[in-house]
């Protein structure tokens, strides 16, 4: 095995040489490096034909006119339409609602003659981009291929023309709005009978339902996946339907929808956290009248559903190198389909979307963020819930200082029997001097590679497998700081002919050659590659690892904060979701109902841009009891319920909320552009803080102790999970009470 210099080479599939690239040029994808790098090896092997972009696109054209996703999308169907053999657009970005004609972040389909023309054709129009295909392990037939990379083929998804024109009683309709709750997810049981109405017979409460996947082995299409309306679905229903019972499994398999084959699947049961509604009528006859006002309001609440794509392979795919296309295709596709339902009438959107990652800038500068945040803002009433994530206690974040003229070893820790790669994200401080950060790579055996510096790409392999990759490029779309990309290949293949990555330490080195004195402020962080719940083992976390780092309070309880310790460089502060760290998205944590303690996976702030969030918004009831690991949601099939933790648990509940509290009208009108402007983040951080449930007197006597043992440790009150509110890093601002005090299950 030998390190080997890949600067001034072309790419094996794009041709592009992402060492010497212009300043004015657009920011190009380290993993696109990576993977022409290594032949798309751990994607499915290279694309014949298209694949998927998410693209920010610049201010202004060449020409000085403004420029937005729409123009842009028009143009290819104008003056630009020869650049069609290489670049297509959806219609959602073609035909916005009104409020969405000024964003500037679309996904496209690309031929990889779009990358050789970023610098001539396409320079002054693209900011940045991002590739958008997942990582598939080496056991799964690869499909990315077409037998003729200038034809799409036909899709039968969604497919938007001009917005119908507003009616003028429609606008004059009554006073309150109309509230859609969007859930995107993997799994979502959309015959159940949680999503459904309480009438005789029953009908869907789902308006629009997309299944992003297409059919299997069907080649990539412009419009992809496949749409049901309430109307079909209700037919379904209809149809399946036999003695007053539904055939829930008919009708999944008359829709062509696989992903419910198993007794549990995630965004089933985030969908019913978010807007699920039991149908008993005896329960309903239960309820207090605040509690069947709340139901009342929940059964007004309009249900809008996306299957991301693609089961099996993208959704399975921990590391979310497929995530940012397809999701902004499904925010984009619920706020156009809310649009043309509401005909004109207020209405006004909550989205959840129960997802996460670990790597990635943490200031609010990703493409995905940003893209999130942009709708927020130009949006007339848009809300976003996601979760504050479960890499607390998972030593994937590092923080360290490098003083000028010195050095720093961090070691990475790479498992054995891994069957999907793993990602490592350097990223240096604003303003800093890239050209004197050097970075090596010492492998758990062989030699170490040379100094790598800025606008270099290096790679450890045999002359045809790659086992390590260095991606150092002077300016990366994934955020707006400097970022280091290393990225191992599998420590195991079930391929014969491929070598697989060693498992053990890798020693990371960075250098600050700087001369004058000061320091650089760094983090890392280890992106999410971990097998997926449900599916057959495949990703095993890779972490870091420091015998200084303290797991423990004597030897039994697993230590949730830092405890100001200072003597490791490994750190559960600013561990939030990669998607989590935006400026307007309502971020959920997660706690424990039986006694108010902070579930020690839920990741803390503060963010990078420290002024801008310390730590989630609120915190929401993401397990029941010690005893009793999870909360309660819908199986896939009608009548049966499982346990589910995480703060993917807890983000739909107050997702929940906010739609309800909409209905009843307790929730003020969002106005981003109001003076002053009034977000739903504002909202929930004041609510959480006024129905904390955690009793002052009941907490000052358990400061310091823990229901397992007798004589735990104590803590600083900061840093202590048991405290009337939890502080700003562990919880944001409060908690939100369950109505699950009078047993364990589903209240509403």
């Amino acid at each position: 095995m030998t390190w080997q210099s890949l600067t001034g080479a072309g790419g094996a599939w794009s041709g592009i040489d992402w060492t010497a690239r212009a300043a004015d040029t657009a920011s190009a994808d380290p993993y696109l490096a990576w993977a022409d790098t290594t032949q798309f090896a751990d994607l499915g092997g290279p694309p014949a034909g298209w694949i998927r972009v998410i693209i920010e696109l610049q201010a202004n054209a060449p020409d000085g006119t403004a420029l937005t996703a729409r123009s842009f999308a028009d143009s290819l169907e104008g003056a630009n339409a020869p650049w069609q053999a290489w670049i297509r657009v959806s219609s959602l970005y073609r035909y916005p609602p009104a409020d969405l004609d000024q964003t500037r972040f679309l996904t496209a389909v690309v031929t990889n003659a779009f990358f050789a023309r970023l610098d001539t054709t396409l320079k002054g129009y693209v900011k940045r981009f991002e590739i958008g295909m997942p990582v598939v392990p080496d056991d799964a037939p690869a499909t990315n291929t077409m037998p003729d990379a200038e034809t799409l083929a036909a899709g039968t998804g969604p497919v938007f023309g001009p917005v119908p024109p507003t009616s003028a009683s429609a606008v004059s309709a009554a006073p309150g709005p109309m509230v859609f709750l969007g859930v995107m997810d993997d799994g979502l049981a959309f015959a159940h009978e949680r999503f459904r109405s309480t009438a005789t017979p029953s009908a869907t409460r789902i308006e629009r339902f997309w299944n992003q996947d297409d059919a299997s082995g069907a080649p990539p299409a412009l419009h992809y996946g496949r749409q049901f309306t309430k109307a079909g679905i209700d037919a379904l229903l209809a149809c399946c339907t036999q003695g007053g019972q539904v055939d829930e499994d008919a009708v999944y398999a008359q829709a062509g929808y696989i992903n419910v084959r198993k007794r549990w699947a995630h965004g089933t049961e985030v969908m019913d956290l978010a807007g699920g509604l039991r149908p008993n009528p005896l329960h309903a006859a239960s309820m207090s009248p605040d509690e069947r006002a709340q139901r009342d309001a929940l059964a007004n609440v309009r249900l809008l559903g996306v299957q991301l794509r693609t089961a099996g392979r993208t959704v399975r795919d921990t590391t979310g190198r497929w995530f940012a296309v397809h999701a902004l295709d499904a925010m984009r596709y619920i706020l156009r389909c809310a649009d043309d339902l509401a005909g004109g009438a207020k209405y006004c959107v909550v989205l959840n979307l129960s997802y996460g990652y670990m790597a990635g800038p943490h200031d609010g500068s990703s493409i995905i963020e940003s893209a999130i945040d942009e709708l927020i803002a130009l949006h007339h009433d848009l809300s976003v819930v996601v979760p504050a994530g479960n890499s607390n206690v998972l030593r994937c974040h590092a923080s360290f200082s490098v003083a000028n003229g010195a050095s720093k070893d961090i070691t990475w820790r790479a498992l054995p029997d891994c069957a999907t790669p793993g990602f490592l994200e350097i990223w240096l401080p604003d303003h800093a001097d890239e050209s004197n950060v050097t970075v090596q790579i010492r492998p758990p055996w062989g030699d170490p590679s040379p100094a790598i510096a800025v606008k270099n790409i290096a790679a450890w392999q045999n002359g045809r497998d790659v086992l390590c990759t260095v991606v150092y490029l002077d300016r990366a779309a994934t955020g707006r700081r400097t970022m280091i990309l290393i990225a191992l290949a599998p420590t195991v293949t079930r391929q014969p002919a491929r070598i697989a990555a060693p498992a053990g330490n890798w020693v990371v080195t960075l250098a600050n050659r700087a001369s004058t004195n000061g320091s650089l402020d760094i983090h890392a962080w280890v992106q999410r590659n971990e097998t997926a719940y449900g599916f057959p083992l495949r990703g095993r976390q890779s972490r870091f690892e420091d015998p200084r780092y303290k797991r423990f309070f004597g030897g039994m309880h697993v230590r949730d904060s830092d405890d100001n310790n200072t003597d490791s460089w490994i750190s559960r502060r600013s561990t939030l979701n990669s998607i989590a760290t935006g400026d307007a998205t309502v971020v959920v944590g997660a706690y424990r109902r039986t006694d108010g303690t902070a579930a020690v996976y839920s990741s803390t702030g503060p963010s990078l841009r420290q002024t801008v969030r310390d730590g989630p918004d609120a915190a929401a009831i993401s397990e029941d009891s010690p005893a009793c690991a999870g909360v309660l949601g819908a199986s896939t099939r009608s009548g049966s319920l499982v346990a589910m933790s995480g703060t993917s648990a807890a983000a739909p509940q107050v997702a929940r909320l906010l739609a309800c509290a909409r209905v009843l009208g307790k929730a003020p009108v969002i106005s981003p552009h109001g003076m002053p402007p009034f977000s739903a983040r504002d909202w929930v951080e004041k609510r959480a803080g006024q129905e904390d449930p955690a009793p002052t007197a009941l907490m000052a006597h358990r400061l310091g102790t823990c229901p397992g043992t007798a004589a735990p440790p104590v803590l600083p009150l900061p840093d202590h999970a048991w405290v009337p509110m939890l502080p700003g890093p562990r919880g944001g601002s409060g908690r939100f009470p369950s109505p699950r005090w009078k047993k364990r299950g589903v209240k509403l």
